[in-house]
């Protein structure tokens, strides 16, 4: 075997033991998180890492009936679908202009995107609570679901813009020789066309507002308005001693982005990439 040979095989292996080790530590809380739950809170203080004696639901059935997970759940529900709507139009029609026509200001538009994304949005949290005041949505799903789609869409047009230059230009130039408009021309060809790569960006915007906690957090007052990550802040809060009941309660609010990441892995990821790489 050549030194070469060696010195790869040699390297090979220390990047698959720290990357096994890795996926490991990033594993093995929620393993722990999860047979955690199966415990009762005086088997769980008696022992923090054995393994439980028997499959105990209890804590499932009080972080759910104890608190208002449902109802925290159906909010962010509806911000979720509410923004994703509004960012996933937005961004299509907005990255079909950009990729298409390509205008002479593209490029300070772009700038002006990236600028936009590179901003935390902790900076706007004053000036949007006063505008939201003064139009009276704050306190409302509406004036939740309006900032964080603001905030989703520059992300979201490169993602579509990405996808629309990779289609030939000839295929919207013929018709345009035929006479289509261009509304026409984007309804019935750019549209249906788009659909694969707006469903990727809508997977990717509803796992981000599921987690969203600042704009909720900051912009909701009203328990009742409240989202599941905000809302479980204070679930954990009045079950701090009850452990396996706030585990639960943990999990229960990460199925869904769970699952689908789980699902969609494959789409997550080719957006995310798709949008950083651009012509």
């Amino acid at each position: 075997m050549s030194t070469a040979v060696r010195r790869w095989s040699l390297t090979h292996s220390v990047v698959l033991v720290v990357l096994t080790l890795h996926v490991l530590l990033v594993i093995f809380p929620f393993i722990w998180m999860i047979y955690s739950t199966f415990k009762t809170n005086k088997e769980f203080m008696r022992s923090v890492w054995s393994l439980p004696t028997s499959l105990n639901f209890d804590a499932y059935i009080g972080a759910w009936s104890g608190g208002a997970l449902g109802g925290y759940a159906v909010n962010s529900l509806i911000i979720m679908v509410g923004a994703t709507l509004i960012t996933v139009f937005a961004s299509t029609l907005a990255g079909y202009a950009l990729a298409i026509y390509r205008p002479r200001w593209m490029p300070v538009l772009e700038l002006s995107l990236t600028a936009a994304m590179a901003i935390p949005a902790y900076v706007a949290l004053v000036p949007l609570v006063v505008m939201l005041r003064g139009v009276g949505l704050l306190d409302t799903h509406l004036g939740v679901i309006l900032p964080t789609a603001a905030f989703n869409i520059p992300v979201s047009i490169f993602i579509m813009q990405a996808f629309f230059n990779t289609l030939p230009r000839e295929l919207f130039d013929a018709s345009r020789v035929d006479g289509a408009s261009e509304w026409r021309i984007f309804y019935k060809i750019a549209f249906p066309i788009a659909r694969p790569a707006m469903f990727t960006a809508g997977i990717v915007n509803m796992i981000w507002v599921w987690n969203d906690f600042l704009f909720p957090m900051v912009f909701i007052n009203n328990p009742s308005r409240k989202t599941l990550p905000v809302g479980l802040t204070d679930f954990v809060g009045e079950h701090i001693t009850n452990y396996p009941v706030m585990l639960a309660a943990i999990l229960i609010a990460a199925v869904a982005p769970l699952v689908l990441f789980i699902f969609f892995e494959r789409q997550i990821t080719a957006a995310l990439v798709g949008g950083a790489v651009k012509e």
